[in-house]
């Protein structure tokens, strides 16, 4: 049986040794390393652009059209998919090469009502199937998926009740194909995509608008759900009628997990945590295991004017989930805030331009981070300095067995 190769790593900031590490960790640090210096790049962006579109049956005029999610194609991170206000759905040609991000192609989401004061009408969140072959988006009562080859729709699911958001839990190595989509009535439809069906229904225990939802990165049968009431409930498909934790602050359960609207939700550390952002902006983290409030105090995070006047919209945020002392990045209305979720402690490059921010996707396999002010894409990578000339890009760090 071959050993795991173990490197000698140096403090890359004092330059001493700390002892000799195993390939999996020296490539963990080495990325929190590079990650520290993460950098809003103003040279690579979207132009802005205006499309014609048609608005309540009157001819086609040029608008712009603001992004209200976003999300990198998990197997190149070349393509961006960007969902807008005025129901389309778009892929940007994101590649290194790309200074300026291009549109590769435009689609209107079928059957929408092109009136974005219609608040309670408006798309509410993109996806990708892990090997990039097909994207989706929802939309009222529906669930549309594309063929990302050829952008056609090849499926639509219709669901009895308004659609507020929907997540895909199909990794590479899942057994099926499930889509969770999350309703107005608090219900939960899991959808088979290999069928185009809703194969379960998960029992709303409390009436009220569920808006964010998030699958478990590691475990297929589990998500996690945030709805009005306040309250995050953790859900295993195998029992459909009860959620396995509701989340807590105190040990009466009695009380809802946060005071206020659940806005969004992230799993991090392996699955072990989550993140939660109230619909003030309020931040907690939560022991998955056992339902419980973390210790860890952080600021509120000041809300952009799409994200706290939609209420419909659930906000998208991300974190880096499997780095163990994980990141977290959130658009705010005064930039990026970018913190270590484990201390609390700002980047150093954190809220490091003053644009008002209405989601923020990561892509791991780049080590980027993509957002949105308004119509417009935005940057951020790694930045080289002083402290970190000598640094090696984990790009080149090859991880032995």
């Amino acid at each position: 049986m071959l050993k795991r190769k173990r490197y000698s790593i140096m403090d890359l900031r004092i330059k001493y040794s700390i002892g000799a590490i195993s390939s999996m960790e020296y490539k963990r640090r080495a990325i929190l390393n590079e990650l520290n210096y993460m950098s809003y790049l103003s040279a690579r962006h979207a132009l802005p652009s205006m499309f014609p579109t048609q608005i309540n049956n009157r001819p086609p005029q040029l608008v712009l059209d603001t992004i209200l999610g976003m999300e990198i194609d998990p197997r190149e991170g070349k393509r961006l998919l960007v969902l807008s206000m005025f129901n389309n759905v778009a892929l940007f040609d994101v590649s290194e090469e790309v200074q300026f991000f291009q549109q590769i192609r435009r689609m209107p989401i079928p059957h929408a009502d092109h009136t974005p004061r219609n608040k309670r009408a408006a798309p509410n969140s993109v996806h990708w199937l892990w090997d990039g072959s097909v994207f989706s988006a929802c939309h009222l009562d529906s669930v549309h998926f594309w063929d990302s080859s050829t952008c056609t729709i090849i499926e639509t699911v219709k669901l009895r009740t308004n659609v507020l958001n929907h997540v895909m839990a199909a990794k590479k190595h899942s057994t099926h194909k499930y889509v969770a989509v999350s309703g107005a009535t608090g219900h939960v439809f899991i959808i088979d995509m290999l069928h185009g069906i809703v194969v379960m229904t998960m029992n709303n225990i409390e009436k009220s608008e569920t808006r964010t939802i998030q699958w478990h990165p590691t475990n297929e049968k589990q998500y996690v759900t945030g709805n009005d009431n306040g309250n995050i409930f953790l859900w295993d498909i195998r029992y459909q009628m009860k959620y396995v934790l509701k989340f807590q602050r105190d040990n009466s359960g009695l009380i809802s997990s946060l005071d206020k609207a659940v806005l969004g939700l992230r799993f991090y550390n392996y699955g072990n945590n989550i993140m939660s952002v109230d619909y003030k902006g309020g931040i907690k983290t939560w022991d998955v295991n056992t339902g419980q409030l973390r210790p860890n105090h952080y600021a509120p995070v000041s809300l952009s004017h799409l994200n706290s006047n939609f209420k419909y919209k659930h906000y998208q945020f991300d974190v880096t989930e499997n780095l163990k002392e994980d990141i977290a990045f959130l658009p705010s209305a005064r930039g990026m805030r970018i913190f270590d979720i484990e201390s609390g402690e700002h980047l150093p490059s954190s809220n490091d331009v003053g644009l008002s921010l209405n989601c923020a996707n990561y892509d791991p396999k780049n080590m980027c981070l993509y957002g949105s002010s308004d119509e417009l894409i935005k940057f951020w990578k790694p930045q080289k300095c002083e402290n970190n000339m000598d640094f090696e890009c984990t790009s080149q760090i090859e991880t032995s067995s």
